[in-house]
């Protein structure tokens, strides 16, 4: 793995930033003087956080690829209010509103936030209501016309995304309990299927959920596939006697809750690179609705080919056809199981969107980021690993996975590569520069 360090140590998460940014409200005419004045990031910030914590509150529980579309949702909303009055990048999606000389971009911000979280999570909005009234309370300037145009853009976005088949329920029965079959996943006993719905949503910015699709899997009866099982078998086992602890210790790193992890990592960014608003919610723009497109490509692979998980290909090993494995009825991986598909991994996906973001965001492959993971089987963010580059944070994901027991290498692999084109595609077209 290279060009990592390594430090594993508590970091209490960012909670609840302050917005102080009652100082100044913009302009879009201001903005573009041959003199702008740079506004602070605090209120993209202050309602990232809002954010995640009102998606993280809300029920049902959002576990990983469910709760980035509500954080994308709200950060288009929150990206398109701030560039249609202060510019300088295009927007995730134009729409029309009247732009008055004095309008609160800070208004705006939170104004676009509020309507978009109210819509898609109407049991947080008590708590989102309150932020919302309070934070508008230290504002000074033109605060009602920077509403305006936040709720412009949140209405804009709801509008545009109405029937992408969030929740829906109309989806094939997938992974149903019966005789083994082998290759085919199934649902562990009293398991449920998660989000398969994702698998048919439509995108935020690909064409369509299957643009990207990974290649088949490796044949049951393939080199490769007797190579990476008995890896996973011998390296992701509860009771392995080879997996290191650092090993071990990666692996429950990166259970870690992705919502909390990716967006968290974008505020230490923002303040880190002192980015002004505007680059603060292209970049919360970016990284959400690149990762979340990348999932929601990678949820098309897994239920398209419905592999099985190393649990039940190692159990029944003896069904395989290869004589390059060895069946353990009772083995048993590091991590509890999720209830979709093996095949690719969806960390893979996402870490591989992501990591290409931040390095889009920051015009070098050595993004030099902080990220908190998770410790013991939990996914409550609570120790911090330094990332000198995107290979470094893509190459530890793969191990990661195979230590934890929940996919075979070739898998991880494969997710990466299809974040990978997911996120130079988009990023080629998308979120550029005007």
């Amino acid at each position: 793995m290279r060009g990592r360090t390594l430090r594993p140590r508590a970091l209490l998460v960012l909670v609840g930033i302050v917005a102080v940014a009652a100082t100044v409200s913009l302009t879009a005419a201001s903005a573009r003087t041959s003199k702008p004045v740079v506004v602070p990031p605090d209120a993209v910030l202050t309602w990232n956080n809002y954010t995640v914590n009102a998606v993280r509150s809300s029920t049902p529980t959002k576990v990983q690829t469910d709760g980035m579309v509500y954080m994308s949702y709200v950060q288009a909303a929150v990206y398109d209010a701030v560039t249609k009055l202060m510019g300088r990048y295009e927007p995730y999606h134009d729409f029309t509103a009247t732009i008055v000389p004095g309008a609160s971009v800070q208004a705006a911000v939170a104004a676009a936030a509020q309507t978009t979280l109210d819509h898609y999570l109407p049991d947080q909005q008590p708590t989102v209501d309150a932020e919302y009234t309070a934070y508008l309370a230290t504002l000074t300037g033109d605060v009602m016309d920077g509403v305006s145009v936040g709720q412009a853009a949140a209405n804009d976005i709801i509008a545009l995304r109405t029937g992408d088949g969030l929740n829906n329920p109309n989806v094939p029965s997938y992974g149903q309990n019966g005789p083994i079959l082998p290759g085919q996943w199934q649902l562990l006993p009293g398991q449920k299927v998660q989000t398969p719905w994702l698998a048919t949503m439509r995108p935020f910015l690909l064409d369509n959920d299957a643009q990207f699709r990974a290649e088949p899997p490796p044949a049951l009866t393939s080199d490769l596939y007797a190579k990476d099982l008995n890896e996973t078998e011998a390296y992701g086992a509860a009771d392995s006697t080879v997996r290191t602890p650092e090993q071990t210790y990666i692996a429950y790193f990166w259970v870690g809750n992705n919502i909390n992890q990716y967006n968290v990592a974008m505020q230490s960014v923002v303040t880190q690179h002192q980015m002004d608003i505007v680059d603060a919610a292209h970049l919360f723009a970016m990284g959400n609705i690149v990762t979340t497109d990348a999932g929601i490509a990678c949820y098309d692979s897994k239920f398209f080919y419905q592999a099985w998980r190393p649990t039940a290909a190692i159990q029944n090993a003896d069904k395989d056809n290869n004589p390059d494995t060895t069946a353990d009825p009772s083995w048993q991986p590091l991590g509890s199981l999720p209830g979709h598909p093996e095949y690719p991994s969806q960390h893979g996906c996402f870490t591989a969107a992501f990591s290409d973001t931040l390095a889009q965001a920051l015009h070098t492959q050595h993004i030099d980021v902080d990220l908190m993971g998770g410790q013991n089987g939990s996914n409550v963010l609570s120790t911090t690993q330094h990332f000198d580059s995107v290979d470094a944070m893509q190459d530890q994901v793969i191990g990661a996975r195979v230590w934890l027991g929940f996919h075979f290498r070739n898998s991880v692999v494969q997710g990466e590569k299809l974040g990978n084109h997911v996120a130079s595609w988009e990023l080629k077209q998308f979120f550029k520069r005007t």
